[in-house]
């Protein structure tokens, strides 16, 4: 199954579209509806562009469904109402957070169905490309159809991590945690240090160094074993200072302070480096206990 239609020609429709195409796959028609990017993408894809996705689902063996994921069923539903299904092909979807149960449209139609959602970031097409290399990609869907996925993430240079459809859900909090929600804290960081002057870039230039060796401790030794810091010392003093500075200086940031910090102290426990006592005392401070050095109380 070599023929393949991209319905949706957003990053990640692109991103697998011309990779896909450099590893022998016929790109037989991609889909978008916005006119200022017809041009574009067929210029940048090879291939014709269609405005009605079922006259480019008809040519295909392999079919993607790229669009946002509010629309994926509907689009679906949409081309298996204009025949734009026929028994034996393969549709996939790529969102994170759905199974491949919103295509049942196409299974009714005597598609087989996947979703194969790739754990990776794709800000732009150039930088997709780069990132496919390893990229895992969690696949659920129809049994008879997992060949065809293993054989398109191996073409893209991936990994074929196999989830059960009914964790898919989960599977996608545990992604947004670990890169929408590590930019949001990064933010974090970045926003105390413009409230003390410092230029971003400078900022960001001093705080990588320690980013980095972060990860790649974490990725040596997880991340139990590779926790430092005040929490994980038992050092409930400077957790103290920590909440009531920025309770006077930067009370928007002390939630997601206080709610790291909990979790962090959970953690710590478990590495077995802290206590249950100084946990308490850590907790009681996170959880808005009295600020002893200035006298002021915080609430969550």
């Amino acid at each position: 199954m070599k023929k393949i239609a991209v319905i949706g020609a957003g990053n990640v429709g692109k991103v697998l579209g011309l990779a896909l195409s450099r590893q022998g796959y016929a790109l037989v028609g991609t889909v978008t509806r916005r006119a200022e990017t017809l041009h574009a993408a067929g210029e940048l894809l090879q291939c014709p562009v269609y405005e009605e996705p079922h006259l480019a689902s008809r040519e295909a063996e392999i079919i993607f469904i790229t669009t946002p994921d509010g629309i994926i069923a509907e689009v679906c539903q949409e081309i298996a109402d204009n025949n734009g299904f026929l028994p034996g092909q393969v549709v996939v979807h790529c969102s994170g957070v759905h199974s491949s149960g919103i295509l049942h449209a196409a299974r009714e139609a005597g598609a087989r169905v996947l979703s194969m959602h790739p754990l990776q970031t794709f800000p732009g097409t150039e930088a997709g490309l780069r990132g496919l290399p390893g990229t895992f990609f969690a696949v659920e869907g129809d049994p008879e159809a997992f060949p065809v996925a293993e054989k398109l993430v191996s073409a893209l240079g991936g990994n074929v991590m196999s989830i059960p459809t009914e964790m898919k859900t989960l599977y996608h909090a545990a992604a947004c945690i670990a890169c929408n929600y590590l930019a949001t804290l990064l933010d974090g960081a970045l926003r105390l240090y413009q409230h003390m002057d410092v230029p971003g870039e400078q900022a960001m230039e001093a705080l990588y160094p320690l980013i980095s060796m972060t990860l790649e401790n974490i990725k040596e030794v997880g991340p139990e074993k590779a926790l430092t810091g005040p929490i994980a010392r038992g050092d409930a003093a400077t957790i103290q200072s920590h909440v009531a500075e920025l309770g006077r200086s930067f009370p928007g940031l002390l939630p997601l302070y206080r709610t790291m910090g909990r979790e962090t102290v959970r953690l710590a426990l478990r590495k077995g480096t802290l206590d249950a006592e100084r946990a308490e005392k850590i907790y009681q401070y996170l959880e808005g206990g009295f600020a002893e050095n200035d006298g002021s109380l915080f609430h969550r």
